[in-house]
């Protein structure tokens, strides 16, 4: 089988994602690049999560034809395609449903920066997605467009999507994600929350960033 390895890390991850409640049912999707042969590995459109094998995971080129499969890939893989020819620095696609991100969503307010380990994946506001029927080139456009070089952003009426140069890393930008905006939004009813100042949010993001450049060159894919 093509890419065991990966495919077999994708699975396990999309697993995680469903199991920590990123995703339900069958929302949400993944991908994984393999940075020798630039071929990415991604979940199949309507997937049984809790059942995800490596046989599962269907391999496309990057221009999204199946290379290898025996079911659909995600309707988000023009997304996923797009995104990874965009950001030759990342690997990895996540997209995701979890709830409190979800919430920022639709009423189109930014996530700001209010706790150290967030702020240091997330490097900044995280901003919203305009709403756009997805699993098209011009939604995929629209998600590069607003994402730029940031790991992170929150579609609007949909859900979010975090990039990331591995599988792991790219799993704890979500976490980060989902975390920041539930507490948030608990901080909201307990009064005003206070957010972190700019430039200590980008010190603490560029400490970040020093930190997984070198967990990159040990392992590109930190699939273990």
């Amino acid at each position: 089988m093509l890419l065991t390895d990966l495919r077999t890390q994708v699975a396990r991850y999309a697993r995680k994602m469903y199991e920590s409640q990123l995703v339900r049912a069958t929302q949400g999707n993944l991908s994984a690049r393999d940075p020798e042969t630039n071929l990415i590995c991604i979940t199949p459109s309507g997937a049984d999560y809790q059942l995800l094998a490596a046989d599962d995971i269907i391999v496309v080129d990057e221009q999204g034809k199946i290379v290898e499969g025996k079911w659909k890939p995600s309707v988000e893989t023009p997304l996923h395609t797009y995104i990874l020819s965009k950001r030759r620095d990342i690997n990895c696609v996540m997209h995701t449903h979890a709830l409190y991100t979800s919430a920022f969503g639709v009423v189109y307010q930014p996530l700001p920066m209010i706790l150290q380990e967030s702020a240091s994946c997330l490097g900044g506001e995280v901003p919203i997605v305009p709403y756009q029927e997805s699993g098209t080139q011009a939604f995929a456009e629209l998600v590069a467009q607003t994402l730029g070089e940031g790991p992170a952003v929150i579609w609007g009426n949909h859900g979010a999507m975090v990039v990331g140069i591995n599988l792991a890393l790219t799993f704890s930008i979500a976490h980060a994600l989902e975390d920041t905006a539930r507490i948030y939004s608990i901080a909201k009813q307990l009064g005003t929350p206070v957010t972190l100042p700019a430039e200590e949010v980008a010190k603490l993001h560029n400490n970040w960033k020093q930190g997984y450049r070198q967990t990159a060159i040990e392992d590109p894919l930190n699939a273990r």
